[in-house]
C-alpha cells in the first residue's frame, strides 16, 4: 500500500491514489472562502490545518492536525474581518492603518482571554486550551478536540426535549462551571444550544468564549448574538446595560427552558415591545410547578430584578417545596365518636339516604358546618328559589356595572378639568415670569404631555437622534428592507402627532441595515473606491476587498467577484440576510511584507482603502491554577492598547431638515429651533509609525501604508 494522506475534513488517514475520502466523503479539490486559511497549511511548524468550521466577528475555528502528537485539535485564529484582510492565497493578515489600534486592542483582550481559560484547564467541563502562539500577524489558541455532539443534535436526538430528572442530572456540571468562571472574571454570554456539547462519554463541554464586543451589539466588531438565549441588555452598548453574572442566570435559563419544553424561547427583544414568553408548565404539565417558576425568574427581563448569581440559581432550583396539608385529619376532628358509630350503625333498611361521610371530603376542600355540634344537615334548595335567586344576582350585577361606568364617566370629566385647570395655571405662571423677568426656579409641578411626536419615517437615524436628543430617546432596532435605505428609518412605535412628555419619552425606531437583496453592478474599468460606492448604491452591505496581483490591468482596478469561492457576475443577485460575503478581487502595487510581517505597499504615498467605508451597521447573526506545563504561549504585549473602544462614525448621513416637535401651550408660542448639527469630515494627519518588536504588530518606519480593504 503506497503513501497515505489525511483528509482535510475529518483528519483521517486514507490511501494516496485516492482524491475522495472513504470516510467523509470529501473531495481535495472543493474551493475554501479565501478570506480564511487554505486547507493544507502547516502552522507553527506543527499544525496542519483543515476546513474552516466556524466564524464570527473575533475570528475563525479550524480543524486541525497535531503533526507532534499524532492528534486531532481545534485552532481559533484572531481574525475581525471588519478590521483586517487576507491575501489571496497567503495566510498573513494585512491591517489597515486605521484601524491598527483597535486591531491590537482586541487582540489583546482575545491573547487574555485565553490565557484565563488555560489557567482552568483541570476543569474538565471547559475544553482546555493546549497551546497558543503568534503567527502572520495574529495570534492562535489550540483546543482540545471535542468527540461528541452539540446540544442541540442531542436534543434533537432524544425526541426534542428532556425531562427534569435527567435535566437535574446533566446540568450540575454546567453549574459548578459557570461558577468558577464568573469567581475568575469571566462572564461567558452565548450559553444555548450551539455552545454546548455532550461527548460520547455524556459528560459537558462549554464552548464559544469571545471577548465581549462580539457579544455585545454596537461594540467594534460583527457582534454574534443568539435568538432566543440572550439578555436583553446585550443588544445595547450603553453605559446603562450592565453586564454580569445574571446575564449568563438568562442564558442558562433559557437553555433550560428549551431543553424541558422542546420550543426556543421568545427573544428579549421582542419580549421587551409584547413579553409572549409563556411559563414552562403551561407547555409541559410534567416540569415541576418551583422548578417553572425558577425559571421565568432567572429569564426576568430586568437585569436588577433577575436571580443574579449560579449559586442563587442552583439554590432554588434544587430547594423541596412545601408539602402540602390534607384537610382529612381537620374533618376527622370534627366528627364525634357518638356521631361516627351511629353512622355505622345504619343499614340500608333504616337509612334509604345515603348520608356522607368523612373519607367522601378527604381529597378536597369541603369543611363541614360545627354550628350544630358536629350535627350535619344536607338541605334542599326548592326548586321555585332558583330563578329568583338567579334574577336578584343578575339585577345586583347590572347594578355594579352601573355604578361603575358612572363613576368611570365622572372621574374623566373631573380629570379633564383638572388638566385644563392646570394648564391656565402653568400659562399664567409662565406669562408672570416672562413679564416680571422673575428666574428663581418654581415648584415641581405634574407632568403632562407637551409635546407632539414628529414623524421619523424616511428620515436617518443619525441625524433624527441627534436633533431630538434633548425631546426623546431612541432604541434603534436594526432590520433589513428592500424600501428603504441603510440607517433609515422605516417604523416607530409611537404614531406622529401623539402628545408625548419631552425630555422624558421612549421611542422605539427599526432602522433600515440595507436591502435583503440587491443586484452586483457592473465593474469593468472600475477603481476599488468608485466600485465601493457603487456597491452601496445598489445597497450591498456585506462584502469583503481582497488585493491581488496582476500584470494585465491597471492598478487598484476590480478584477473578478466571488461568493464563497464562487465566481459570480455583474447582475447577479445578492443576498445580505443569510450571511455570505461579497469577495472583491483588485489589484493593487506590488506588495512586500517587513520583519514584522505587516504586509506594506510598496508605493510611498498611495492611500490605504478604508474598510469603513463596507457599511456603517456590522451584521448581526441571529438565527451565538497555574499556567500549564509544556505551554509555548508567549508573553504577548500589545502597547497603546485601548480599555474602552468608542465605535467611530465613518458614514456621515445627509442632513434632514425636519420640523422640531411643537410645545403645545396656551400663551404665546415660542418656538426655537434647534441648531442642525453639521459634522465636518476629520482631518486624516499621517504620522510615521511607531516600530515595535516582534511579535508585537509594527509600522515600519516609513510613510508606507498598509493595504486595507
Amino acid at each position: 500500500m503506497g503513501e497515505r494522506k489525511i483528509c482535510y475534513k475529518c483528519m483521517k488517514r486514507y490511501d494516496n491514489g485516492l482524491s475522495i475520502c472513504p470516510s467523509c466523503a470529501y473531495a481535495e479539490n472543493t474551493p475554501s472562502n479565501p478570506m480564511y486559511i487554505s486547507p493544507g497549511t502547516i502552522l507553527h511548524d506543527r499544525y496542519l490545518v483543515g476546513v474552516l468550521l466556524e466564524y464570527n466577528g473575533e475570528g475563525a475555528t479550524y480543524i486541525a492536525h497535531d503533526t507532534s502528537t499524532e492528534c486531532t485539535v481545534f485552532i481559533r485564529e484572531y481574525m475581525p474581518v471588519n478590521l483586517c484582510t487576507r491575501m489571496e492565497g497567503k495566510p498573513t493578515i494585512e491591517v489597515g492603518y486605521d484601524s491598527l489600534a483597535k486591531y491590537k486592542a482586541f487582540m489583546a483582550e482575545f491573547t487574555e482571554l485565553n490565557k484565563s481559560l488555560a489557567r482552568l484547564r483541570n476543569n474538565s467541563n471547559i475544553n482546555p486550551m493546549l497551546d497558543m502562539f503568534t503567527e502572520n500577524n495574529t495570534t492562535y489558541a489550540v483546543f482540545e478536540y471535542i468527540d461528541g455532539v452539540k446540544m442541540l443534535d442531542y436534543l434533537k436526538d432524544n425526541a426534542g426535549e428532556l425531562s427534569w430528572e435527567q435535566i437535574s442530572k446533566l446540568f450540575p456540571p454546567l453549574f459548578t462551571t459557570l461558577g468558577i468562571l464568573h469567581n475568575a472574571g469571566i462572564i461567558h454570554r452565548a450559553i444555548c444550544p450551539d455552545t454546548v456539547y455532550i461527548t460520547n462519554k455524556g459528560e459537558l463541554k462549554l464552548t464559544g468564549f469571545c471577548v465581549s464586543a462580539v457579544r455585545t451589539a454596537d461594540s467594534g466588531l460583527e457582534y454574534e448574538l443568539f435568538k432566543g438565549y440572550t439578555a436583553p441588555e446585550q443588544y445595547s452598548s450603553s453605559i446603562n446595560s450592565r453586564q454580569g453574572s445574571w446575564t449568563d442566570v438568562y442564558g442558562v435559563c433559557a437553555l433550560i427552558y428549551r431543553s424541558l419544553t422542546g420550543c426556543m424561547p421568545v427573544d428579549s427583544m421582542r419580549r421587551l415591545k409584547d413579553d409572549e414568553l409563556c411559563e414552562p408548565r403551561m407547555l409541559s404539565a410534567k416540569i415541576p410547578r418551583h422548578v417553572s417558576k425558577v425559571i421565568m425568574d432567572g429569564m426576568n427581563l430586568s437585569g436588577c430584578d433577575r436571580i443574579q448569581t449560579i449559586t442563587e440559581l442552583v439554590t432554588k432550583l434544587f430547594e423541596q417545596p412545601a408539602p402540602k396539608t390534607v384537610e382529612n385529619t381537620t374533618v376527622t376532628q370534627r366528627i364525634t365518636p357518638e356521631k361516627r358509630q351511629s353512622h355505622q350503625n345504619r343499614t340500608p333498611e333504616n337509612n334509604t339516604k345515603r348520608q356522607p361521610k368523612p373519607e367522601d371530603y378527604s381529597n378536597t376542600d369541603y369543611e363541614p358546618d360545627n354550628s350544630h355540634n358536629g350535627d350535619y344537615r344536607y338541605e334542599t334548595v326548592d326548586k321555585l328559589k332558583v330563578p329568583v335567586i338567579i334574577g336578584i344576582l343578575l339585577i345586583a350585577i347590572l347594578m355594579i356595572i352601573a355604578v361603575f361606568i358612572i363613576n368611570m364617566i365622572t372621574d374623566t370629566q373631573t380629570n379633564r378639568q383638572q388638566n385644563s385647570e392646570l394648564r391656565q395655571q402653568n400659562t399664567t405662571s409662565a406669562s408672570n415670569n416672562v413679564v416680571s423677568g422673575d428666574t428663581s426656579e418654581t415648584e415641581e409641578e405634574t407632568e403632562v404631555p407637551d409635546t407632539l411626536m414628529p414623524d421619523l419615517v424616511g428620515k436617518f437615524y443619525e441625524t433624527v437622534s441627534e436633533k431630538y436628543k434633548d425631546f426623546f430617546t431612541l432604541e434603534p432596532e436594526y432590520e433589513y428592507n428592500n424600501e428603504y435605505e441603510m440607517d433609515m428609518i422605516f417604523w416607530q412605535s409611537i404614531e406622529p402627532d401623539e402628545q408625548i412628555i419631552g425630555g422624558r419619552a421612549t421611542v422605539q425606531v427599526k432602522v433600515s441595515k440595507g436591502r435583503e437583496t440587491a443586484i452586483i453592478p457592473a465593474y469593468e474599468d472600475m477603481t476599488i473606491v468608485d466600485y465601493q460606492a457603487k456597491l452601496k448604491e445598489a445597497g450591498i452591505s456585506n462584502y469583503s476587498i481582497l488585493a491581488t496581483k496582476s500584470d494585465k490591468v491597471k492598478p487598484d482596478v476590480v478584477i473578478s467577484l466571488q461568493v464563497e469561492g464562487k465566481e459570480v457576475k455583474p447582475g447577479d443577485t445578492f443576498s445580505n440576510k443569510d450571511g455570505k460575503k461579497l469577495i472583491v478581487y483588485y489589484y493593487s502595487e506590488s506588495v512586500s511584507v517587513d520583519n514584522s510581517g505587516l504586509l506594506m505597499n510598496d508605493t510611498e504615498n498611495e492611500q490605504p482603502v478604508s474598510t469603513s467605508e463596507k457599511t456603517t451597521l456590522p451584521p448581526t447573526t441571529v438565527y451565538i491554577e497555574p499556567d500549564p506545563p509544556k505551554t509555548t504561549a508567549p508573553q504577548f504585549i500589545i502597547q497603546e492598547q485601548t480599555t474602552e473602544y468608542i465605535p467611530e462614525q465613518t458614514t456621515k448621513p445627509p442632513v434632514i431638515e425636519t420640523e422640531p416637535p411643537v410645545v403645545i401651550t396656551e400663551s404665546p408660542v415660542v418656538v426655537t429651533e434647534p441648531p442642525v448639527v453639521v459634522t465636518e469630515p476629520p482631518v486624516v494627519v499621517t504620522e510615521p509609525p511607531v516600530i515595535i518588536d516582534p511579535p508585537v504588530i509594527d509600522v515600519p518606519e516609513n510613510n508606507n501604508t498598509p493595504v486595507a480593504e
